[in-house]
């Protein structure tokens, strides 16, 4: 590939939109993949205190990005409808 420099305008502009369509879909598979970790209790199966402390050290990830992306793939308080979450496994 050649360099940025080197792209037309065009190229780079889809580029970019097909760059944050694949960001988009890893994001999706990630919070479902933290979400099904948490589920299914794999941090207490494989000896770590919470999923937060296994996604630090599996991941190589701070403390508080784990919890961010706990946040995100885990409802906290108020439960997403079911139709947010067939969306969210499906994306995976």
């Amino acid at each position: 590939m050649r360099g940025w420099p080197e792209l037309a305008d065009a190229d780079l502009l889809r580029t970019l939109v097909e760059t944050e369509r694949r960001r988009r879909q890893l994001d999706a598979a990630m919070r479902a993949a933290v979400a099904e970790a948490e589920r299914r209790g794999l941090a207490a199966d494989t000896g770590y205190r919470d999923t937060a402390e296994l996604l630090t050290d599996l991941l190589r990830i701070s403390v508080h990005e784990a919890r961010r992306r706990l946040g995100c793939a885990v409802p906290q308080g108020r439960t997403r409808s079911r139709k947010v979450w067939k969306v969210l496994a499906a994306a995976s």
